[in-house]
Order: C-alpha cells, then structure tokens, then sequence
C-alpha cells in the first residue's frame, strides 16, 4: 500500500539541492572518488558537497554509478529506503514484543505519515531516510547481540551495531539521540514477550545503548577531521545561523512552538510546506508558554504512566529523546522543516496506531449488532491512513520541479528571502532571450530580488538574482558588483563556484583595470577551492579560450567534461576552439560522434556551430576520411 500510494513520485524531477548533490558534483564521477579524502580536511578545503555526511556521499555516490542522473530512478531509490524504513520498524518492533496488529498499524501510520512527503520527495534529502534506515538496523542488530548464545557472536552484532550507528550518523547527525532511545527501552520495556524474559536483559540493552553511543563518538571525530568542529554549522564556520544573530535564547522559544507545530501536523496534517522563515520568540510569549505547558504536562503524564501505558510512555518520550537533535540547541540554517520528522516520528507513529487500534476497538464494542469480520476496529486507522496518504500526496505535489516548488514556498513563507530570490531567477531563466531581456519580466525580476534583499540583507541568494539580471541586460560593471558581493556573503563557501566563474567572465568586460590578471586571480582562486566543479572548469575554459590560450583552454574542457559527462556545453565549446585552430577533422569527428549529446544544445549554439562546420567543409584541404580518423577533440578520453 505505502509504495502504491508513492509511485506518483517516479514522474518528478530532480530538483532544489539535487543539482549541487548530484548533476554538478564532480566528486561522483569515476576517477575523481576519493574515499580518504572524507576523513581528512581536504575535504572540506576542496568544498566537496555533504562531505561532513560521508555515509550519504558514498550513497550518492554509488546512486549516481548505478542509474546515472536519470529522475525517476532516483526517486525510486527514496522509496525504497522508505519502505526499508517501514520493514526494520515492523521488524523491531516484532523483536521488542508488539503484536501483529500494532506492527502493521504502526508501519500504515508511519509509511504514510503526511509530513514525510518532502524526505520521500526530494532525492537530495536521502540523508533522513539514510539516517532513519541505519539507526534503525543499528539497534536490531544490537537485540541480536543480546540474544547470540556465544560471546564472540555477542560481540560480532555489538561491532555492526557500533558500525551502523556511525554510518547513521555519517547520513544525518539526527541518529545521534538513538543510543538514548535504547536506554529508554530498558526503562519502560513496553510489551511483554521473549526478549524481556532473557537473562539480564536490561543491562543489554544498556551496551547496546554504550556500542550506538560509540558509533555516534566516531561519526563526531569524522565531523572534526574534516571541518575541525563537530557541527557543521558551529559559529566559525557558519555565523550567519539564525541563533547567532538572535541569541540562543529566543531561537529555543521558538523552537518549543516548532516541535508543538509538528506534532499538529503529525495529527492533522494541515500547513505543510517546502519553506519556513527563521523567527525568534520570547519566554513571555502567550504561544511560548502554552507549549511549554503542553510539552511538561505530557512528559509528566507519560512518566506517571510509565508503568500503565508504557506505549504512550515510549511514544511520548522516544519523540523527545529523537527530537533533540533537531531542537535547536545547536544552530541550523533552517530552524524547521518536515524532513527533520523523519526518525523522531518513529516512535509517535506507535503511540499513534497503538491510540487508533484501541479506539476501534472500543467502537467495536459499542456496536449494538455483532462485527463477525472484525473490521470495526480497523476503521479509525483505516480513515486515518487515507487522509494522511491523501494530504502527502497533495504535499508533494510542490516538489515536481523546481517551478512548483518554489512557488508553493512563496505561498506558504512570503517573507522567505530564498524563495523570493529563487522565483526571481526561475522567472529570468524562463523568460530572458540570448539578447536581450523584457524590460517588464526586468521589473518584475528586480521588484521580487530587491524585496528578498531587503527580507535577509546576510543572504547571497538575492544578490544572485541582482547579478543574473545584470547579465540579462548585458549591464557588465554592476554584474560584477553584484557577484563580488555574493561571494563576500557565502561564509560557508559551499556553492559559490558559479558566482566565482562569472565573475571571472565579467573581469574581462572591466574598465579602467588589467582584465587578464583580475580574471586569471580570480580562476586561480576558484580552481584551487572548488577543484570538482564542472561548471567552473567549463567557464575557466571559456575564459582562456577567449585569452588566446587554447592547451589550457581544451585541458579545462576536458576536465569539465570528466566531472560532468552528459553535459553538452564542453563538447561544444571543445568543436568550436578545434575550428579556431583550424583543426576541421577533429571539429567534425567530435560533431559526429557526439551527436546525441549535443542533440540537446540550444538552437542559437547548434546553427552556429553547423554554419562554421559547413563553412570548414567547403575548404579544398577538407578530407572526410582524415576526419574519421582523427581522434577529436577530446582525443584523451577512455
């Protein structure tokens, strides 16, 4: 049921941070993976994307080996870590002793929990699922420690528990509270059954929590090696967190009426959305206090009740201990998102299915005629499902592209500076023409950057949009500015080799300075940093081309086109400067030879290159069979 309700999800495209994951990372390509690199610094001074998550960078890593960059193989592969997710929860909670009735209710709550939509939907966010999958296989493989009959099978599970947990972790640091989640097992022990009857069961558990609690310590020391701080968004490396702009304080205030917020949605899943806003609150605040409120009140219920309803126990408190990762007690750049849900809604999915079974079956009993079928009391579960299933698809209709997607942000946050800015530059790539922009859709492009500029001043996304338009309306010197100063705004330094390659272009268009030394400074810069971008090896390329540089200019054409091979832009380039050289057989073996490829160049580049092809062929010294012969212009490829 769970993977029929999310086939839809195989006609979505790749989208938001997919193109700086997967299309535009280098690092994935054959040839360029370094394993060592992942727990060095290098990693980090190279800017290789997601290198503090190891465990999902060789996930990808593979993805991309196994399926190419094709969608909808992409996404199935998200949809089958949700259904492995879904098969480890059925299996632990057989092996902690639930019956049939809760594990398969409790799988329906959790496979089709609304507020999963965006980690379902989105491939760049494996990481929850990843996280999720590998905590979970953690701990059974712990549980199988405690039932081995020999000490070093007992020990063998207890090293893969530890291996697995680092691995979690080394998705997603959210894994990071698991080893407490086992610790809360040994205290409610919440259904009776084999496991709990085993010899000195509690103090099992409590290894295993120690051997989970290992595996996190490794994936922290992973985090230091390669960034020299355990969080990726610490101070040094990331001022711009919200709580460093705020104080801890009022970002902890807020956080208490996010987490009430995501339980609402987990129970009626209303206000979901691809875009929150950053916001600081107050102790004082009326909505601060009334979650508050609610969170003591049910934390005091569920450890008075420990004992009585140790389901409730278990849902109530394990949601907590998972959640604490997520709380804000350390800054993110994004105080909430659904996707964050994922491995604390483990354990509410429980709490939940366990609630709803137990109401059918009071509704059962209250039938006046008998229910022979005992279908009674699957009904609220039943109605349950389906409007979650429901509201998850409707969810994640705004992730088909990134169109949608940000249009539905606008919607839902419009005081999002990153998706005004983001509407902005989808409406300007939509719209513009190879020479010359509409001065209305300039206007409406300026009007949504200059209100995302004014919404987060610290934000280099709306500086893009000033800079993507300046280029639009070939205004070189403000584009240049504009560049420079998104650069100057990245503090992480993660995605800034495109504003680095254009303003490397736009030194060459400078007045009144030496253009070949700003725009070689500022290559230099950019390929020292970003060594695995494709897109910045192809403008380098175009620069020394232009330079009158053609070795170095094929080298980076070859280089872009090694980290970025379905990419049509190098191959072109690569035919256009073999005709500057006057190399006519290589310009046409390679037009030959990639045909399909360039098959998706645009219309502008395609008849500009077959009008010089033609034009290379009417020359008398034009030999069709040399130019079979020749080895392109690529000549070195495997």
């Amino acid at each position: 049921m769970i993977l029929l309700v999310h086939l839809p999800l195989l006609g979505f495209g790749l989208i938001y941070d997919d193109g700086w994951t997967l299309r535009s990372n280098g690092f994935l390509r054959p040839g360029q993976f370094d394993l060592a690199l992942l727990v060095s610094p290098e990693a980090s001074a190279r800017h290789i994307p997601d290198a503090f998550r190891p465990t999902l960078v060789v996930f990808d890593m593979l993805a991309v080996r196994l399926v190419g960059l094709s969608p909808w193989a992409h996404h199935l592969i998200s949809i089958a870590l949700h259904l492995g997710v879904c098969a480890l929860l059925a299996r632990l909670l057989e092996r902690l002793g639930a019956d049939l009735e809760l594990r398969l209710a409790s799988v329906a709550v959790f496979g089709l929990l609304a507020i999963h939509a965006e980690a379902v939907a989105v491939v760049s966010f494996h990481e929850d699922l990843l996280a999720a999958l590998l905590g979970l296989a953690a701990i059974l493989a712990g549980l199988r420690a405690i039932a081995s009959p020999r000490r070093t099978s007992e020990i063998a599970w207890l090293l893969t528990a530890t291996l697995l947990s680092a691995l979690a972790c080394g998705a997603k640091l959210s894994a990071a509270a698991l080893p407490a989640l086992v610790a809360l097992l040994a205290w409610l022990r919440p259904w009776p059954g084999p496991l709990w009857t085993e010899r000195r069961v509690g103090l099992g558990l409590l290894v295993i929590a120690l051997a989970l609690a290992v595996g996190v310590g490794l994936a922290l020391a992973q985090n230091f090696a390669v960034q020299g701080s355990i969080s990726p968004y610490s101070p040094e490396i990331n001022p711009r967190v919200f709580a460093e702009r705020v104080g801890l304080a009022p970002v902890l205030a807020a956080s208490l009426q996010i987490h009430v917020g995501y339980l609402g949605q987990m129970l009626v899943p209303i206000g979901l959305s691809p875009e929150y806003v950053d916001f600081a609150a107050e102790w004082t605040d009326a909505a601060t206090l009334l979650a508050l409120l609610a969170l003591v009140t049910l934390t005091t219920l569920a450890i008075a009740l420990r004992r009585r309803a140790p389901v409730f126990g278990l849902a109530w408190l394990g949601w907590l201990v998972l959640a604490v990762p997520t709380s804000n007690l350390i800054g993110m750049p994004n105080m909430r998102a659904d996707r964050f849900m994922v491995l604390p809604s483990v354990p509410i999915a429980i709490g939940l299915a366990a609630g709803l079974l137990a109401l059918g079956r009071f509704w059962q009993a209250r039938q006046a005629q008998p229910d022979p079928t005992g279908l009674v009391r699957w009904l609220p579960l039943a109605v349950f499902v389906v409007i979650q299933g429901s509201f998850g698809l409707a969810a994640a209709r705004a992730y088909v592209s990134n169109a949608t997607l940000w249009r539905a942000a606008l919607r839902r946050a419009p005081d999002s500076a990153r998706a005004r800015a983001m509407i902005g530059l989808e409406a300007l790539a939509a719209g513009r023409r190879p020479d010359h922009v509409d001065p209305e859709l300039a206007a409406a492009v300026r009007e949504q950057c200059m209100l995302a500029r004014s919404l987060d001043p610290l934000d280099e996304l709306p500086v893009i949009c000033l800079a993507e338009l300046a280029v639009a309306e070939r205004d070189w010197v403000p584009a240049y500015q504009q560049f420079a100063l998104a650069v100057e705004l990245g503090v992480d330094g993660q995605r800034l080799d495109r504003p680095i390659a254009a303003l490397a272009q736009l030194a060459l268009d400078q007045p009144d300075v030496d253009t070949h030394a700003l725009a070689t400074e500022w290559l230099a810069r950019g390929l020292s940093a970003y060594p695995y971008s494709p897109d910045l090896h192809m403008a380098a390329g175009r620069i020394y081309h232009r330079l009158g540089q053609p070795e170095r200019a094929f080298a980076l054409y070859r280089r872009a086109r090694t980290l970025r091979p379905e990419r049509w832009e190098p191959v072109a380039f690569g035919v256009e400067l073999a005709l500057d050289l006057g190399d006519a057989a290589a310009a046409h073996r390679t037009w030959w030879a990639e045909h399909d490829l360039l098959a998706g160049a645009d219309p502008a580049t395609r008849d500009h290159l077959e009008r010089r092809l033609a034009e290379a062929r009417r020359d008398p010294a034009f030999s069709p069979l040399q130019s079979f012969f020749s080895p392109g212009a690529f000549p070195d490829e495997p």
